[in-house]
């Protein structure tokens, strides 16, 4: 009964080790293939959510993609209190903004083609984290190692 547990677990880890190698894999291709744009605010309309000190913030953004004006919408969730307001509509509208996005002529080096990551910094971060493929060695290697009986007691 044990070696069947042990050889679905083994299973399992390699299923999600590959899984995660081929996701970190696409956002690694997708932050080198894609390029920045400064995005201009057009509008700013605030929703206050009743009942809790937080307010919708939807952002209608303009950008130049690929020499094409575009417009996009922003959702950010804003938290104030009486010490701490929301900042004005003018000071909204100031914030900067920019669009990651992937060029006509870089499309085949990504599947994420057509995404649109928008951020407050010209800098893409990298979002994946490697902890996960470490996390996920390590459940594979005890996965091997009971399948093999190295933790039995003679």
């Amino acid at each position: 009964m044990s070696k069947h547990i042990n050889k679905i677990t083994l299973f399992l880890s390699l299923i999600c080790l590959i899984l995660g190698i081929r996701t970190n894999w696409r956002e690694y291709t997708f932050q080198k293939a894609s390029t920045v744009a400064k995005a201009t605010v057009i509008s700013v309309d605030t929703k206050l959510k009743s009942g809790k000190a937080l307010a919708n913030v939807d952002y209608v953004l303009a950008y130049e993609r690929d020499n094409v004006t575009g417009t996009i919408s922003h959702f950010t969730t804003e938290a104030y209190s009486t010490t701490e307001p929301l900042p004005s509509i003018e000071e909204l509208k100031n914030n900067v903004f920019y669009v990651h996005y992937v060029q006509k002529n870089k499309h085949n080096e990504t599947p994420f083609k057509d995404r649109l990551f928008i951020s407050d910094s010209n800098l893409l971060e990298n979002d994946f984290d490697t902890g996960w493929f470490i996390r996920m060695i390590f459940v594979l290697m005890v996965g091997y190692l009971l399948s093999k009986g190295f933790f039995r007691n003679n």
